[in-house]
C-alpha cells in the first residue's frame, strides 16, 4: 500500500502558533475577570478549534498532537492566569519599605517611580521636583490605593503596570531619596544617559537616548509621529535585530573564529543580544525581539534551521507564560502582529520586490489597534516605512560610531559627532516634504478596522495553509473570535 507524503502544513508547520492564539484568548478573558480556569479551558478550545477547521491535511498522529498541543495551551493559560489573579488588593493598609528605583518616566504632570522594594514592587507617583533617577533608593511610606480605572477607555493602566511587575501602588505621604553610585543595571543606564545628554549634539542625543536606552526625546516623538515613523523611536524588533546583527558580526570576526567553533560562538553572541535588550529597558517588544533570536541562535547552535512564525509564536508564548497581562500591552500588541506579518511574508515570497507591499500590508494589519490607542494614523507612514527602515538601519550604527569619542571625552568627538547630528537633519527634511505631500490621517473607523484585522488572519493563514476554502474558514473562525474577545 502507497502512503502519499502529506504536505508540511498547519501543526506540523508552526504549532506554536495556534498555542498562541488560545494563550492569548485566556488573556483576554481573564483581563474581563473570567475566573482562570474557565479561562484556560476556553484557550484549549481555540487552540483545538483552529486547528480542526483550519487543517484539511491531517497526518496520522495529527489528532493525538492536536490534543497535547490543546492540553499544553490549558496548562499554560491556568498557571499563567493563577498568577495575574494572585496579586494582593488595593485596600488602603499601611505600607513602609526601601527599595532601588528600576524605572522612571513622565506619567501626566507627574512622574512615575517602579521601585523594586524589600516586600514587592511598587508604583510611586510624585511630583516632577520630587522624581528620583533610575538607580536610585527610595524610603518610603504611605498607602496601597487602586489604580485609575479609565471606563470606557482602550487602555487598563492596572494591567499596564502589572506586566511591567508592579504588585501595587502606593500614595506616599513620606519619601526619601538617596542618590547611590554606579553598581545596578538601573544606575548604570542613568550614568550612560547623563553622559549621551552632556556630550552630544541634540539630534544625536535624542537619537541614541531612544536607540540605546528606550528614552523618548518628546520633540522629535511629535515630528515621527506625524510622520508615521514612530517605531524608530521605541526600541523593537528593528533595533534588537541591529544589536543582535552587530553581536553576531563581532564574535565571528576571524580572531574568534580561531578560538570558537560556529556553534559556541552562539554564547557571547547571546549575552551581547540580552546586555543590550536589558540596558535598554526591557520594552515588551524589545524582549519578544530578543527572545524570537535566541531561538534562532540556539537553532544555529543546533544545526537546525527553524520556522519564522514558529520563533515569533515561540516568543509571544513566553512572555505570556511569564505575564498574561502582556496581551493588553499595545506595544507588544503592535509588534507582535508586525512580526507575524513579516513572518508570513518570509515563508510566501522572496526577494526585494515584496518589500513594495509588505509595508503598505504591515501599516493596514496594525491600522486598528494604532487608531484606537494612538488616534489619527498618518497615510504617510505608508510611504515613509519603505525607506526608513534601511536609512536607520544604517544611521543609529553610524551615528553609534561618530559618537563614541565624544562619550569616551576624547578631544574633538563634539564636532565628529556632528556629522551625524546632519544626517539627522537631512532625514527630518526629507521627512517632513514627504509628510507634506500626503498631509493625510486616517481616523480609527469599525468598518476599516474589521478589513485590517481580517486582512491579518487571512495573511497569517496563508502563511502556514495552502490558500483554499478551509483556510478562509479557519481565517473567518479566527476573525470572529479575535472580535469576541476584544
Amino acid at each position: 500500500m502507497t502512503v502519499l507524503p502529506v504536505p508540511s502544513e498547519g501543526l506540523a508547520r508552526a504549532p506554536l502558533l495556534f498555542l498562541l492564539a488560545g494563550l492569548f484568548s485566556a488573556g483576554a478573558l481573564c483581563g474581563r475577570g473570567i475566573p482562570p480556569a474557565a479561562a484556560a479551558a476556553v484557550a484549549s478550545l481555540v487552540c483545538a478549534g483552529l486547528l480542526l477547521v483550519s487543517s484539511q491535511n491531517r497526518p496520522a498522529r495529527f489528532f493525538p498532537f492536536m490534543a497535547g498541543l490543546a492540553l499544553l495551551a490549558f496548562c499554560i493559560s491556568l498557571a499563567a492566569g493563577l498568577r495575574m489573579d494572585s496579586f494582593p488588593p488595593a485596600d488602603g493598609s499601611p505600607v513602609s519599605d526601601e527599595g532601588e528605583v528600576v524605572l522612571e518616566r513622565p506619567w501626566g504632570y507627574r512622574r512615575a517611580l517602579v521601585v523594586e522594594g524589600r516586600s514587592g514592587r511598587y508604583l510611586i507617583r510624585v511630583r516632577p521636583y520630587r522624581a528620583a533617577r533610575e538607580g536610585d533608593v527610595v524610603n518610603f511610606s504611605g498607602r496601597t490605593v487602586p489604580f485609575p480605572d479609565f471606563s470606557g477607555s482602550s487602555f487598563n493602566e492596572r494591567l499596564y503596570w502589572r506586566a511591567r511587575g508592579v504588585d501595587t501602588e502606593v500614595e506616599t505621604s513620606d519619601i526619601f531619596i538617596r542618590r547611590m553610585p554606579v553598581r545596578t543595571l538601573a544606575s548604570f543606564r542613568t550614568a550612560v544617559r547623563r553622559r549621551i545628554l552632556l556630550s552630544l549634539p541634540s539630534r544625536v542625543r535624542g537619537y541614541l537616548l531612544a536607540a540605546v536606552l528606550g528614552i523618548r526625546d518628546p520633540e522629535l516623538a511629535d515630528g515621527h509621529r506625524i510622520w508615521g515613523t514612530a517605531h524608530l523611536l521605541a526600541v523593537s524588533g528593528f533595533h534588537v535585530g541591529l544589536a543582535a546583527l552587530a553581536a553576531w558580526k563581532l564574535v565571528s570576526l576571524a580572531c574568534f573564529r580561531r578560538i570558537l567553533p560556529s556553534a559556541w560562538r552562539v554564547l557571547p553572541a547571546s549575552v551581547l543580544l540580552w546586555a543590550y535588550t536589558l540596558l535598554a529597558g526591557g520594552a515588551p517588544s524589545a524582549l519578544r525581539a530578543a527572545v524570537m533570536i535566541q531561538s534562532v541562535f540556539l537553532g544555529k547552535a543546533l544545526g537546525r534551521r527553524g520556522n519564522a512564525l514558529n520563533a515569533v509564536s515561540l516568543a509571544a508564548v513566553c512572555l505570556l507564560a511569564w505575564r498574561l497581562e502582556w496581551y493588553a500591552d499595545t506595544g507588544w500588541r503592535l509588534s507582535v502582529t508586525a512580526a507575524l506579518i513579516l513572518a508570513a511574508a518570509a515563508e510566501r515570497t522572496r526577494g526585494w520586490g515584496s518589500a513594495l507591499y509588505i509595508a503598505p500590508l504591515v501599516w493596514f494589519t496594525t491600522y486598528p489597534q494604532s487608531a484606537a490607542v494612538f488616534g489619527p494614523v498618518p497615510a504617510a507612514g505608508i510611504i515613509l516605512n519603505l525607506v526608513a527602515l534601511p536609512v536607520f538601519a544604517f544611521l543609529y550604527p553610524f551615528a553609534l560610531a561618530l559618537s563614541l569619542p565624544a562619550l569616551l571625552g576624547i578631544p574633538g568627538g563634539y564636532p565628529i559627532a556632528g556629522t551625524a547630528e546632519g544626517l539627522f537633519i537631512l532625514w527630518e527634511k526629507v521627512a517632513g516634504a514627504a509628510a507634506a505631500l500626503v498631509p493625510w490621517s486616517v481616523s480609527w473607523d469599525p468598518w476599516l478596522a474589521a478589513a485590517g484585522g481580517a486582512l491579518f488572519v487571512l495573511y497569517l493563514s496563508a502563511g502556514i495553509f495552502p490558500l483554499r476554502g478551509r483556510t478562509v474558514a479557519g481565517a473567518a473562525f479566527a476573525f470572529l473570535a479575535g472580535v469576541l474577545f476584544l
